[in-house]
């Protein structure tokens, strides 16, 4: 369990790190945004860049603060139910929902990976007017899904082991 353990501080470092840089990135966007509007009230002129690089960017604060919202167990839940479930039953629920997530996740990231292999494979481009790579704005889902599987498995150990936290 020592191994285990290690893993998941790993993981928890990782997640904190992909976390800051989402807060890094929804800083950047905030930003670029102030100063797209200061500069059209004054200038009267518009950067069309600012718009695309705000609306790629949401993938990345979604898919990289996901993983770290879930270990923190900030994550959406119904609390109302959960809170009326006898101790047995509270950790049933923990363990079907990690299964669950667990299952969706890694099918995402595998799927996700696949397509991420397949764009980088076919040089596809988003028909946009900074037209980047479109495996650029796929890879936060097979990355964001993976790092949210680990903390599903690890879910379903503390269900296993008695460790549920609500």
């Amino acid at each position: 369990m020592a191994l285990y353990t290690l893993i998941v501080r790993l993981f928890s470092r990782l997640n904190l790190a992909c976390a800051v840089l989402a807060s890094a990135i929804l800083f950047f966007i905030a930003t670029i945004i102030f100063v797209e509007v200061v500069g059209r009230a004054l200038t009267g002129t518009s950067q069309l860049w600012v718009v695309e690089v705000s609306e790629y960017s949401l993938l990345y604060i979604t898919f990289l603060g996901a993983p770290y919202l879930l270990e923190k167990n900030q994550h959406v839940m119904l609390d109302v139910l959960y809170a009326h479930l006898s101790p047995s039953g509270q950790r049933a629920a923990a363990l079907f929902n990690g299964v669950l997530g667990l299952l969706v996740c890694v099918a995402l990231a595998i799927v996700g990976t696949q397509v991420v292999i397949d764009q980088i494979a076919s040089g596809v481009r988003e028909v946009t007017v900074m037209r980047p790579h479109s495996f650029w704005l796929t890879l936060s889902l097979p990355l964001g899904m993976a790092l949210m599987a680990f903390q599903f498995l690890d879910q379903c150990v503390r269900a296993v082991t008695g460790r549920v936290e609500a």
